[in-house]
């Protein structure tokens, strides 16, 4: 062998590099969505021990998804004006803060106030690390990277059901458990050793544009942000109406949760070997299915709850997947952006809603209207079967799961340039 060639040295893997520096936040977010998961079913179990009204109680979680879509609004400039690090460290530190004030202040105005700012603060924080994770993301990572920032959000929201098992909700400890996991958070965060990037703000496209290019995508994700925002705001109310204890609620809103991760997934990868159309067709019918079944019978309510949420979602992610079947490359990340708005503006309406409905009409009104928004989107699916415009499965693009809580950095992990 010539003595003069000499061997490169062998580097990391290109996906083991690129962990070592995205750890932080992961780590960073599965903390938030752990204390996430645990006070949306505190915060309702709580106000209902205390007689809060449930239409006051729908109200006060609704909030949370207008501060979320002001937020929206607010934290790019935010970001732009003073950086990644001080605008994650300020959210983190009011959304701690928010969590202790409703432990210390039981007070059904405060709490609205409150988780207005609650919301305002956790959108910031998905914001800020899905833009640092698209900006750290090499462009053949982008999909696993994203798997990866999926896989922790989902399994945050999950595993923080279980922790209201671990404290009393008549006490504050399981808030204070709350604030610290949130101000935790900061501590890998705060101390990566990966510069802050430059924040690039994602334009969207007009509702017009939409509903002309899909109105049954943008029927879909309203109809995705009407139902997510109603079992995780009003469903620990409803289970407890029904005489479920607090480990049994916990398996519940799990159950839920884990099946807005996992069906979607099977959901996506049929859609991409047939119309999505009849997919989310098919999945509107099986969540109506379900839901109906809720109604008679609750005897089988952890596998109806799983199934009910992985059609909510898996109608979410399909119906923007379609909708980037019908657009310009270029369009399509302002598409999606738009999309988890409007997914935000049917979280907003849906726990006054059904709060009012389940005062004033019963509480089996809760799945009811599960039922009427499958309905309406099976109709309409069916509606538009017939009259959209046809589309060849070979011209329709890759489905990519995006999770129903998020920012408008999602959805550029995923793209390659």
């Amino acid at each position: 062998m010539n003595a003069d060639i000499k061997t490169a040295p062998e580097t990391p893997p290109l996906f083991g590099k690129t962990m070592m520096l995205v750890w932080p936040l992961l780590i960073g977010m599965f903390m938030i969505m752990v204390g996430n998961g645990l006070q949306g079913t505190l915060l309702a179990l709580r106000a209902e021990l205390d007689g809060f009204a449930i239409a006051a109680i729908g109200i006060i979680m609704s909030m949370y998804y207008c501060g979320y879509l002001i937020g929206w609004f607010v934290v790019p400039r935010m970001i732009k004006s003073v950086g990644h690090i001080r605008v994650f460290a300020g959210f983190a530190s009011m959304a701690s803060t928010t969590i202790l004030v409703q432990g210390l202040f039981v007070d059904p105005y405060l709490w609205a106030v409150v988780r207005f700012l609650g919301g305002l603060s956790f959108v910031g924080l998905f914001i800020v690390a899905e833009s640092w994770l698209n900006n750290i993301a090499p462009n053949r990572l982008r999909g696993q990277i994203l798997s990866s920032y999926i896989f922790v959000v989902n399994g945050g929201l999950v595993a923080g059901q279980f922790l209201i098992n671990f404290g009393s909700i008549e006490t504050i400890g399981l808030f204070v458990l709350v604030s610290i996991l949130v101000s935790l958070s900061l501590v890998p965060v705060t101390l990566a050793d990966k510069a802050s990037p430059e924040f690039e703000e994602v334009e969207n496209l007009p509702l017009k544009k939409l509903l002309r290019t899909s109105p049954l995508a943008v029927i879909c994700v309203l109809s995705c942000g009407f139902m997510n925002a109603a079992m995780l705001g009003i469903g620990p109310v409803f289970a407890q109406g029904l005489g479920l204890g607090i480990g049994q609620i916990s398996f519940l809103m799990a159950a839920y949760v884990l099946g807005c991760a996992a069906l979607p997934l099977i959901g996506g990868w049929i859609s991409d070997r047939m119309d999505r159309r009849k997919v989310i067709i098919a999945t509107c019918l099986t969540g109506l299915v379900f839901s109906l079944w809720l109604m008679i019978d609750t005897s089988w309510i952890y596998m109806c709850a799983l199934m009910i949420g992985g059609c909510a979602t898996a109608i979410y992610s399909i119906g923007a997947a379609m909708m980037n079947d019908r657009l310009k490359p270029s369009q399509m990340t302002s598409a999606t952006a738009s999309l988890i708005l409007i997914n935000g503006v049917g979280a907003c309406i849906s726990p006054i809603l059904l709060g009012t409905l389940m005062q004033t009409v019963g509480l089996y009104s809760f799945f009811a209207c599960f039922s009427v928004v499958f309905a309406i989107a099976f109709v309409f699916g069916l509606y538009r079967n017939f009259t959209g415009p046809d589309i060849s499965v070979e011209d329709q693009g890759d489905f990519q799961t995006i999770p129903a809580r998020s920012g408008a950095g999602i959805v550029t992990i995923g793209e390659e340039d």
